[in-house]
């Protein structure tokens, strides 16, 4: 459902602004759609940095995600000053700012539950677990 929603908004926006826009107000209304769109995208983990504010522990927000967001934002910030677009500029510069803003949220408040402290209480389990022929080697030795 949220497939054809997507993809439905996407063509009733083009085709709207096609009969209804000429060119240049075409292009400026979908940078405006497409630049807004992408600036809640970047957002969406606001709500786990206010938790992370109050809880005052960075475990519910995820590192890989904060700093694949503030990559992503910078190397999509630097494409856009070196092509000059304003929408893909503004958009994902703000998407830099809340990624570097999680980062440092995860500087400030490491997450309280270290990976040692799982694997001790024997909460950790091998994404892939062994073969037979391994534990055979394990037990031989």
């Amino acid at each position: 459902m949220a497939a054809i929603l997507d993809v439905g908004f996407l063509v009733a926006a083009i085709l709207i602004t096609r009969l209804t826009l000429q060119e240049e107000a075409q292009i400026n209304a979908l940078g405006f759609l497409c630049a807004g769109l992408n600036i809640i995208t970047y957002g969406s983990p606001l709500a786990a940095m206010g938790r992370v504010l109050t809880t005052k522990s960075a475990e519910y927000l995820p590192f890989s995600l904060s700093f694949s967001i503030c990559i992503n934002g910078a190397i999509w910030t630097i494409y856009a000053v070196l092509v000059r677009d304003y929408f893909i500029g503004v958009s994902n510069g703000s998407g830099f700012v809340l990624g570097a803003a999680q980062l440092i949220l995860h500087y400030m408040y490491p997450s309280k539950h270290k990976v040692g402290a799982l694997e001790e209480k024997g909460q950790h389990e091998p994404l892939i677990p062994p073969s037979e022929q391994e534990v055979d080697c394990n037990n031989q030795v």
